[in-house]
């Protein structure tokens, strides 16, 4: 007998969906009232697995024929899902397009954008809905990279056909180097940097940096920035000198610490669990018909994650190397970044 996934199907409607999003903007509510607005959310997160499987597995069979293209999907942070509400007052949590995303890293801008037009051309039943290209128009946070947003659709089964939005991300190696890093020294100094929260000099450091890395692959460079090298090296140079940000880079990089018994390298789910006081991470490993106890796992660590200082996310990739390559800020593995940096400073 073949063991089956047990997917989660939504149980709430739309308008219990968007209260639980308003519950947890409230300065005011109880408790009670975050608990059950937190299960809420909890199970539509879950319930976006199945889509979102449907759709990597997809992108998965196209990357065979891409070389060097890496695919690795994951579900939402609570965490960032709750910030994520709190920063847009106007946001439905019903029409929240990223509780499932699956992330797509190929060499070049070239790559990323052949493999957009091949994934456009291919066979999907997916509503198409909308296209961010933050690489001809980066954000002024210094964010670089291509989103494509899906409403998933099927047409054997209406179980999932709920204005279930899947967000596609198209980025190259140097992008998703720069994003990562950001990612990681956001982590280890406890500021939401994605979010353009933070300290100013940081912030400014990361978006001189992608402005290099811009011009390095003749892209636009990032809104507050000029088009000169020189200039943007002299620029880091004075925050680096003042700060130590690559000083506080290179502290922070960190050897992979993980349970020697536990089995790294089949195909499944991966339950990164990093604790950025002790900077251990720990690695659990689930077989693909084991999603809901992962599900479980990963809702109870996030509900005690700022009591414990851990920060945690669930991903699905089919190796460990692919893995780790996908999300190396869980593994602090930020060298490549830092040695690219330095070696323009030199």
């Amino acid at each position: 007998m073949i063991k089956q996934q047990r997917w989660k199907k939504v149980e709430y409607t739309k308008r219990q969906i968007n209260d639980a999003g308003d519950i947890i903007r409230k300065e005011d509510a109880t408790a009670e009232e975050v608990s059950d607005a937190i299960t809420v959310i909890d199970n539509w997160r879950a319930s976006h697995a199945f889509p979102l499987h449907v759709m990597y597995i997809h992108l998965r069979r196209m990357a065979q024929s891409c070389p060097n293209a890496l695919v690795v999907e994951r579900l939402k942070r609570l965490d960032s899902i709750i910030g994520k509400l709190k920063r847009e007052s106007g946001m439905d949590l019903w029409r929240m397009q990223d509780l499932g995303g699956c992330r797509v890293i190929v060499p070049t801008i070239t790559d990323v954008y052949r493999f957009i037009e091949k994934y456009q051309k291919s066979s999907i039943r997916h509503e198409y809905k909308r296209t961010y290209d933050y690489i001809k128009n980066p954000k002024k946070s210094g964010y670089r990279s291509v989103h494509l947003v899906y409403k998933y659709h099927s047409d054997k089964s209406e179980d999932y056909n709920q204005n279930m939005l899947i967000e596609l991300q198209f980025r190259t190696h140097l992008q998703h180097i720069w994003a990562t890093a950001l990612e990681t020294m956001g982590l280890f100094t406890k500021q939401a940097l994605k979010a353009g929260q933070g300290d100013a000099h940081i912030k400014r450091f990361f978006v001189l940096v992608s402005s290099l890395f811009a011009m390095r692959e003749e892209c636009p460079v990032i809104p507050g920035t000029l088009a000169d090298e020189k200039e943007i090296v002299s620029e880091i140079e004075q925050i680096n000198d003042q700060y130590h940000v690559l000083e506080t880079l290179n502290a922070i990089r960190i050897a992979l610490n993980h349970e020697e018994d536990v089995k790294i390298d089949r195909k499944g789910y991966y339950l990164l669990i990093l604790n950025y006081n002790t900077h251990r991470l720990r690695i659990r490993t689930y077989q693909p018909s084991q999603f809901e106890q992962a599900n479980i796992d990963y809702t109870q660590i996030e509900k005690n994650r700022h009591a414990s200082g851990i920060d945690a996310v669930l991903v699905r990739a089919t190796s460990f190397s692919e893995l780790k390559s996908a999300y190396p800020n869980y593994f602090a593995d930020i060298g490549e970044f830092y040695d690219m940096v330095t070696e323009y400073l030199k």
